[in-house]
C-alpha cells in the first residue's frame, strides 16, 4: 500500500472494523522505506468491513491521522486506503486481440487487457483492480512478459477484483471529511501479501489468510501473480460475539477474555476459571476457561473449513505448495 516516491512522504490508511491504522513513511536516498509515524484508534462506524456511520468513521480516522502526524512531525494530505468487505467480488477473465505489427507492443498489451476487462457488471459494482496473470502469444502459453514477442494473436488472462460503488465512495468521503485526499484504493489482501509474503513464496505458490475484525481476506499467489482471491464476512468479532453469547458475558468483557486467554487448543492455564464483571454492582460470573477454548475452537474450525471448501471447489491446492500464511490484527 506504500508506493515509492523518492523525496516524499507517503501515507497508508487501513480502515478496519475494529481499528483504524495510519502509517507515514519516507523513502530514503538509498531507496529504502523508513516508517516515521504510526497512528491507531478504535474504529467506530464500521460493520464487517463496511462503513455504516460516516460521522463516527471520520472521527476515528482523524484521531489516527493526528497520532501519526504527531509522531512523524509532518502533515498528511493524501493517502492510499485499503478496502475490504463482503461486497468484494473477484474472478478471472480473458481477452484476445490481433497483434498489429507482428511484434507485441505496449499498445497491444494495453488493448488486450482492456478486452479482458470488457465484461458486464452490476450497476452497483465497479472494477478496483485488473491484475494480469499471464499472456498467450499464438500457441505459446504462460508468457509472463509478452512485450517484444512475435506473433499474430495475443491473449491475456487477468484477475479482476470489483467492489460496491457505494462502499468505495463512503471510504473516499470519510477520508475527505477527515482532511485526507484518497490517492488510491487497494484491496486489503493485496497489501497484506506485499507485507508478509516473500518473493520466493509468491513464485512457488502460497496462500494468505488475513483474519481481521470484520472480514477474513484470502488470496493465492503463483508464479509471482495473484491467482485467486476471496473475502469472507466472518472474522475476529465473530469469535468475540460467540464468547459473549456462549458464556453470557458482555461483549467488551468477551473481547478482553479472548485477547488474554484466547486459544484453539487447551493448555494448563485453561484448567482454571476467572471471575468476570457483568457491569453492575456486585455482578460477577465465574467462567471456566475451557468453555471459552471450546467456543473459539469451533469458530476457528468453521473459518478454516469455509476456505478449505473454496480451495477444493476451484481446485487451488496445487497452486499452494508453500502452504498457507495466516496474518491479521
Amino acid at each position: 500500500m506504500v508506493k515509492k516516491m523518492l523525496g516524499r512522504t507517503v501515507t497508508a490508511i487501513d480502515i478496519g472494523t475494529t481499528k483504524i491504522v495510519v502509517i507515514i513513511a519516507q523513502i530514503n536516498s538509498d531507496g529504502y522505506t523508513e516508517v516515521i509515524g504510526i497512528g491507531q484508534h478504535p474504529s467506530y462506524g464500521l460493520r464487517k468491513g463496511v462503513i455504516v456511520n460516516i460521522g463516527q468513521t471520520v472521527e476515528s480516522i482523524k484521531a489516527a491521522v493526528q497520532e501519526a502526524e504527531a509522531m512523524a512531525g509532518v502533515g498528511v494530505e493524501s493517502a492510499c486506503v485499503g478496502i475490504s468487505g463482503g461486497h468484494i467480488q473477484s474472478f478471472n477473465s480473458t481477452g484476445v486481440v490481433a497483434i498489429k505489427s507482428r511484434e507485441v507492443s505496449q499498445s497491444d498489451i494495453d488493448r488486450v487487457i482492456e478486452a479482458a476487462k470488457a465484461i458486464a457488471l452490476p450497476k452497483e459494482q465497479y472494477i478496483l483492480h485488473v491484475l494480469p496473470q499471464y499472456f498467450r502469444v499464438d500457441e505459446q502459453e504462460y508468457v509472463f512478459d509478452s512485450l517484444g514477442m512475435y506473433g499474430v494473436r495475443l491473449e491475456a488472462q487477468v484477475h479482476i477484483i470489483t467492489g460496491a460503488v457505494a462502499s468505495a465512495q463512503n471510504i473516499i468521503k470519510s477520508c475527505e471529511l477527515a482532511g485526507v485526499t484518497v490517492s488510491d484504493i487497494v484491496l486489503e489482501q493485496l497489501a497484506s501479501a506485499a507485507a508478509v509474503l516473500t518473493p520466493s513464496e509468491q513464485e512457488m505458490g502460497v496462500g494468505i489468510l488475513d483474519i481481521g475484525g470484520g472480514t477474513s481476506d484470502f488470496a493465492i499467489y503463483k508464479d509471482g501473480r495473484i491467482r485467486h482471491s476471496k473475502v469472507l464476512a466472518l472474522a475476529g468479532n465473530h469469535f468475540t460475539n460467540d464468547i459473549a453469547v456462549g458464556l453470557g458475558i458482555p461483549f467488551g468483557k468477551a473481547e478482553e477474555l479472548k485477547k488474554q486467554f484466547g486459544s484453539v487448543f487447551m493448555d494448563d492455564q485453561h484448567a482454571m476459571s476467572v471471575d468476570i464483571s457483568l457491569g453492575y454492582e456486585g455482578g460477577t460470573k465465574t467462567v471456566p476457561l475451557r468453555n471459552m477454548v471450546e467456543i473459539v475452537h469451533f469458530r476457528a474450525e468453521e473459518i478454516i473449513d469455509l476456505f478449505a471448501e473454496e480451495i477444493n471447489q476451484f481446485r487451488l491446492r496445487a497452486l499452494m505448495p508453500c502452504g498457507l500464511v495466516i496474518t491479521g490484527g
